[in-house]
């Protein structure tokens, strides 16, 4: 067996259930959310575990979400160092545009490596969150395996990092309103009109509201036209290629999402995946997601 080259690390913004995580050797720390003065940590491994996290939005709990700081995340290098004697460790955190959570990796990461001599600990900012997060995990996964060094994955994983589009069609505008990306009269107007915000992560990692549809129909058909224009028209393989879509809430919306690309792309692979609470609790039910490789990354504020 080849030894492996570096150690995968993550947080649980990935979203990616965690029993594959195990069964893919990827340590993960997880990042917690309040809802009425309790604290929850809990990583996701069922469907069922989702839809109850969901189902307390919707019978009125206001999550917050807690940032992981320094001190957790030098124990888990730590922890990670001492039980996997040999290779260096890839960590890929939340988005430094939406926590300070990657911050605090790099301040963990660069108390670590100085007690280090032939191995280190390598953060990489993911720049985007949930299944962005795990595309990036999945390639890591799959380099690992083959036996690609450490600098090599690092910078491959970047690239994608910098090709990869979120495009987002936010259903419910009370958390945005809540987390303060609409006011109060907006988000009102908003609902009235039936208008769906169309969300982006730009460049810097940062959510931006690229425009708005009317109604969940259309912002489907806004979402597959944005695949066309940064994704078909500057990737020449990305109709046989990878698109991963995820949602926060059982909806038609994102069946017809699913549907529509599909119909579009019928040699695409379709990776689906849930939403999970730290991000979740931003965008609220009904929310649909597609992530897609191609251009290079937006930089609308």
């Amino acid at each position: 067996m080849t030894k492996a080259n570096f150690i995968i690390s993550t947080d649980s913004c990935v979203d990616t259930y965690k029993s594959y995580l195990v069964k893919n050797g990827v340590h993960s720390l997880t990042m917690k959310w309040i809802i009425n003065g309790v604290e929850y940590g809990e990583h996701f491994d069922s469907p069922a575990e989702f839809d109850a996290f969901y189902e307390s939005i919707k019978k009125g709990a206001l999550p917050t979400t807690v940032a992981l700081n320094p001190e957790e995340l030098q124990s888990h290098f730590e922890t990670m160092l001492k039980n996997n004697p040999e290779g260096d460790i890839i960590h890929i955190p939340l988005s430094s545009g939406l926590s300070v959570t990657c911050d605090s990796a790099f301040k963990a990461a660069e108390v670590v490596n100085r007690n280090l001599k032939d191995r280190k600990v390598y953060v990489v900012d993911s720049l985007i969150a949930t299944h962005g997060m795990g595309w990036l995990v999945d390639e890591l996964i799959d380099m690992r395996n083959k036996g690609v060094s450490t600098q090599d994955a690092i910078k491959r994983t970047e690239n994608l990092r910098d090709h990869m589009h979120l495009w987002v069609a936010v259903n419910d505008l009370f958390h945005l309103k809540r987390g303060g990306r609409v006011s109060g009269a907006k988000a009102a107007i908003g609902t009235m009109l039936n208008l769906k915000p169309i969300i982006i992560v730009n460049s810097k990692g940062k959510l931006a509201i690229e425009s708005k549809a009317k109604g969940m129909t259309m912002a489907i058909e806004y979402l597959l036209k944005k695949m066309h224009q940064y994704g078909e028209k500057a990737n020449p393989n990305f109709a046989k290629g990878t698109v991963y879509i995820a949602r926060t809430t059982e909806d038609k919306s994102y069946e017809q999402l699913k549907s529509a690309i599909t119909k579009k792309y019928p040699a695409m692979t379709i990776k689906e995946g849930r939403v999970g609470p730290v991000i979740g609790s931003h965008l609220g039910s009904g929310a649909i997601l597609v992530f897609f490789e191609g251009a290079p990354r937006l930089t609308i504020n």
